[in-house]
């Protein structure tokens, strides 16, 4: 009711509304009608679109007019416009947009936003249902009574208890401004796009500041790696012979105490596998064809071999004659033959000779043309071979065992000596390790046991027993190691440094060895790995590192990493990385440049399995 009474104290105004066709083709009209805002919203000039929409989006009123300057940001853009009538219409709301502005009028004609280029109010005497509306363009009549501004208006819509609270609140707040200091410090809303802009340069500044005066560069380095395989001359002592010239230690060489290994003789048997075959079954045996195709008759003596491809032997068992070609014909003979026992491989034939009808050939007969003149042929199979044969111990396995056994006894001599020495360290709790090289360990001859009447005998193993004596040098393998290892650091290049050493991969070259003076001499190799030394607290890499810092300074990062590695033994791998990470250059100025050495030698080595971990 309220609202219906202060109809008459709203604005109303003509607006320009566009009419859009149904259908595609038809063309857009417009009509002006008459807009009774139910709220009047002023836009500033610099006003973003989101501001005004916020306040669109609280006001309670359906119906409201936008009163926008010339010139306003939020009529310089059609896009701003688009958004603004979708974002209102989504609120189910409606809004006139009042301007003098032509072309802001034009933008928001064509998103079918209503417009007027002023602000007209009805006269409140002319109150009703019936009073005719403004139309656009027509000049307002002069009234008597006094004019209402726009917030003269609003103020008159709020009741008076309102106002007189209102009112209060103000005196108080008025009073107490009054009492508090009259220097104050106002924080006044930045522009947004003034403090991004003020934000970006000052960002683009600060970088290019650091770009000019800040660049730095580290560069990783991995030193260059070698194998350092030196050779000692070694002297192995026999400790009870030789007990002065240890004690004293007065030889400039590696001298090492060394004691003799004795175990009691060793008696070992060995089992072998009889080779040797009797024939037991019986031989297969049918009637051959030869045929002789040379003119003159052929003689063959009693056993004469006739062989299948297979290589099965076939014997005559008398002296026959072939006859020999005639005007008839080639010369043929029937005639048996019997199967051996043994085929030209040494298997047994058996019941392999029962074979279907083949052809045979003279295996005495050297030439191909003799074996063309005279074969033979079976036409029937042979029959009667039974396989059946019993292994004896033959002449030849017992040479053989003998021959074996002397090189079973040196193979493992050394593998003897060595778990005899292991026993002996852990009953008297030394620690020594036995010599290897094939030089310093003696076998005696062995003794063969063989029984009586084993030559013949039928059996698939037999069993022989050998018994020798053994004879080894020990010494102590730490205390080598240690001397070695010491001379190791005196054979390092002056501009290396051992990385590792590998203990364990000692290897020995015999020289010579004297068992009445009990000694024996040896040349020792143990590898180790050497790398440059580049630490910039050392000598050397100081001096490698000012001579490179002088040479890469102001060199463009590609070109500086090619020197490095093609101009330079000392280096395996480099890496630069530059702060900025954009810049293309090394610094100018050393002291940005940093080095890091990376001793990766080692690691390196191993991976490409030139020393063992």
């Amino acid at each position: 009711m309220a609202e219906e009474k202060n109809d008459h104290l709203r604005p109303r105004f003509s607006i320009h509304k566009q009419r859009i066709g149904d259908d595609k083709n038809a063309k857009s009209s417009s009509e002006e009608v008459d807009f009774v805002p139910d709220k009047v919203i002023y836009v500033e000039l610099d006003e973003e679109i989101t501001t005004v929409f916020d306040r669109i989006k609280r006001e309670r009123g359906k119906h409201l007019a936008l009163v926008v300057p010339k010139r306003a940001v939020l009529l310089s853009s059609i896009v701003n416009l688009r958004i603004l009538k979708k974002k209102v219409d989504e609120l189910e709301k409606e809004i006139a947009i009042v301007t003098s502005d032509v072309p802001g009028l034009q933008l928001a004609e064509k998103v079918g936003v209503a417009t007027a280029e002023k602000l007209f109010k009805k006269d409140p005497t002319k109150v009703g249902p019936t009073t005719p509306p403004m139309l656009h363009g027509e000049r307002p009549e002069r009234i008597a009574n006094k004019k209402l501004s726009i917030s003269e208006v609003i103020r008159q819509e709020k009741s008076d208890v309102l106002t007189t609270i209102l009112s209060r609140v103000k005196e108080r707040i008025k009073r107490k401004k009054q009492q508090a200091e009259r220097t104050r410090i106002v924080f006044i809303t930045p522009n947004k796009q003034a403090l991004f802009t003020l934000i970006l340069v000052s960002v683009l500044l600060l970088l290019a500041i650091a770009y000019i005066a800040l660049p730095g560069a580290t560069i990783y380095i991995t030193p260059r790696s070698s194998i350092l395989d030196p050779t000692f001359n070694i002297t192995f002592l026999d400790y009870s012979k030789n007990r002065d010239v240890l004690d004293s230690g007065s030889s400039t060489t590696i001298t090492i105490p060394s004691y003799p290994v004795r175990p009691p003789p060793l008696i070992k048997k060995f089992t072998y596998n009889s080779t040797g075959k009797e024939f037991k079954g019986a031989n297969a045996h049918g009637m051959v064809t030869i045929t002789n195709t040379s003119p003159t008759p052929w003689d063959l003596s009693s056993k004469t071999r006739f062989q299948t491809s297979d290589g099965l032997i076939f014997r005559i068992q008398s002296s026959v004659r072939v006859p020999g070609a005639n005007l008839h014909g080639y010369g043929t003979l029937d005639t048996e033959v019997v199967a051996d026992a043994f085929d030209v491989q040494g298997q047994v034939i058996g019941s392999r000779g029962n074979i279907p009808p083949t052809k045979f050939f003279l295996p005495g007969l050297k030439t191909d043309e003799s074996r063309k003149k005279l074969y033979a042929e079976s036409k029937a199979p042979m029959v009667g071979g039974l396989s059946n044969t019993i292994k004896t111990v033959s002449k030849d396995d017992l040479a053989a065992a003998r021959e074996k056994i002397k090189k079973e006894v040196s193979k493992t001599a050394t593998d003897d000596l060595k778990k005899y020495l292991e026993d002996k360290n852990i009953s008297e709790k030394t620690n020594y390790s036995l010599l290897t090289d094939r030089h310093t360990i003696t076998v005696s001859e062995p003794t063969i046991t063989i029984p009586d009447n084993l030559e013949g005998k039928e059996t698939d193993q037999f069993e022989v027993t050998v018994t020798y004596s053994l004879a080894g040098v020990a010494y102590d393998r730490q205390e080598l190691k240690r001397d070695i290892k010491d001379r190791i650091v005196n054979r390092v290049d002056p501009d290396k440094k051992i990385i590792k050493i590998n203990e364990d991969d000692i290897s020995y070259r015999y020289l010579d060895q004297n068992d009445d003076a009990g000694k024996i001499r040896l040349t020792a190799t143990m590898r180790a790995i050497q790398m440059y030394e580049l630490n910039p607290s050392q000598g050397n890499g100081q001096r490698f590192i000012k001579k490179i810092t002088d040479h890469i300074l102001g060199m463009r990062v590609a070109d500086a990493q090619d020197y490095l590695m093609q101009q330079t033994d000392e280096i395996a791998q480099v890496d630069i990385k530059t702060w900025p990470l954009w810049a293309p250059t090394i610094p100018n100025i050393a002291d940005n440049v940093k080095f890091v050495i990376q001793d990766e030698g080692f690691a390196e080595a191993s991976k490409n399995g030139i020393i063992k971990q």
